[in-house]
């Protein structure tokens, strides 16, 4: 009998650890990551594993990653996504990736600067000194406007940016624990959870399928700038045209509305917060970027130059991770961290423990944004990967960055930021790791 990787403690009888995992998830995946690099969970009474070690999570994503598919976790998200470029495999996944890159590379991000900026210096000006603001729902609705903007020049009304917000943290959070369950038990019980789940899905599909027929009948200018909608309805590959039926470009829409309006929003919360808590830092970042014209003619290398906002947002990314625990199915047969494991294997991996190995990192719980200055070589790539790596890591991270960066620029340059003395900021799974409750006091800094 193959030798299995120890079994995490406590798991129960026909449940497994899925209770775990369901009321806690960051409480289970941290405390499991003690057991072993690559320990055993339950999910049900399937067996699954969870690796806890940067390299062999870096074997999975990089060196081995033709020998796993995106598991069960993406399964149940195909009926929000269908086979948008998150989800696909295969040939589909290579023809679609290969067609969007070029949008989402440097030269053109820069395209997107000035649209970025407008909808940050928007929802700025809206603020007031000493107004208390709960900032989560405001990044929420700021990253939504910009990535439907950006990627589908499609003006988003107030009321459907309210319909994401409301209807996204429900699909994704149902997403999520549908991971944790054993297979489709729970899924046709019309439970009050269930029925939320389904119909904000419908909501969003039919919200996605009105925002998809208005921009495929838009009369565009000859000079407007390619949209990714163009990219995904003119290429000349005869292949790529017939996946990006209706269908699929539907598809496509709701997995960039997704990924745009859940990860970004977070990242510039946590890193909001982080500033907040640590006045003296937040000091340091305003004198950086004091003098920096977010109105001039800037690029994606002149914001990537200003070195201590960098390190900020990458250091709240390591220790708030928008993406904090995904996974991978074996395909065949694989040796991993000294086991050999059967095709079909499920691997998880919390990327909010690896990015906290104390292995790693010294005081792995603290914010100290000037470990990426001073030592940035010392971390391997493998320990940071709130993008992922290899052929499926994220296809917006300059993206996100310089959406990220323009809108912390943006709030610094006018205003404090404080918390109350003593508030604590407990962070959420749910779908993105996203902070219970941000509410925050503002100070004008801006001369009078």
């Amino acid at each position: 009998m193959a030798v299995k990787p120890p079994l995490v403690p406590n798991a129960k009888p026909l449940i497994g650890h899925a209770l775990d995992i369901w009321q806690d998830p960051l409480k289970f995946f941290s405390a499991a990551a003690r057991t072993a690099p690559l320990s055993r969970i339950k999910i049900g009474w399937k067996d699954a594993c969870l690796i806890s070690n940067h390299e062999l999570l870096y074997q999975i994503l990089v060196t081995d990653a033709k020998k796993y598919d995106k598991g069960i976790q993406y399964e149940r998200a195909r009926a929000m996504l269908g086979d948008g470029v998150l989800l696909a495999e295969g040939d589909l996944h290579f023809r679609q990736r290969r067609l969007m890159q070029p949008m989402f590379n440097k030269p053109s991000v820069n395209d997107y600067i000035d649209a970025m900026h407008t909808y940050s210096t928007a929802m700025v000006e809206s603020w007031r000194d000493k107004e208390v603001v709960e900032l989560y729902p405001e990044f929420y609705r700021l990253a939504t406007r910009v990535v439907i903007d950006t990627l589908f020049s499609t003006i988003m009304s107030d009321a459907d940016v309210e319909l994401v917000r409301a209807k996204m943290p429900v699909v994704i959070a149902g997403i999520e624990k549908r991971g944790a369950l054993p297979p489709r038990l729970f899924d046709t019980i019309p439970t009050p959870e269930n029925r939320a789940f389904y119909s904000a899905i419908a909501d969003l599909r039919g919200l996605g399928d009105r925002l998809v027929d208005d921009r495929l009948s838009m009369n565009r200018d000859g000079d407007a700038r390619t949209d990714l909608m163009d990219v995904l309805t003119d290429t000349e590959d005869e292949i790529t045209r017939r996946d990006n039926d209706r269908a699929q470009i539907l598809n496509e829409f709701l997995t960039f509305l997704t990924a745009g309006s859940e990860t970004t929003p977070s990242a510039i919360a946590w890193s909001c917060y982080l500033l907040a808590k640590h006045p003296e830092i937040q000091e340091q970042v305003r004198a950086e970027v004091g003098e920096f014209d977010l109105n001039a003619d800037n690029t994606v290398q002149a914001i990537q130059q200003l070195s201590l906002l960098h390190a900020v947002v990458k250091e709240a990314l390591r220790l708030y991770p928008p993406v904090w625990a995904l996974g991978r199915r074996s395909l065949e047969e694989i040796s991993l961290g000294g086991y050999d494991l059967p095709s079909g294997t499920q691997v998880f991996y919390s990327v909010y423990a690896i990015q906290r190995d104390s292995t790693v990192y010294e005081d792995p719980d603290e914010f100290k944004p000037r470990r990426w200055i001073d030592t940035p070589k010392k971390y391997p790539r493998s320990a940071f990967l709130p993008f992922g790596a290899g052929v499926r890591n994220c296809i917006g991270e300059h993206f996100a960055w310089i959406e990220i960066s323009i809108a912390i620029v943006n709030i610094l340059q006018r205003y404090e930021l404080s918390l109350q003395p003593g508030q604590q900021v407990p962070p959420a799974a749910m779908g993105a790791l996203v902070p219970g409750a941000l509410p925050v006091r503002l100070r004008s800094v801006v001369p009078r």
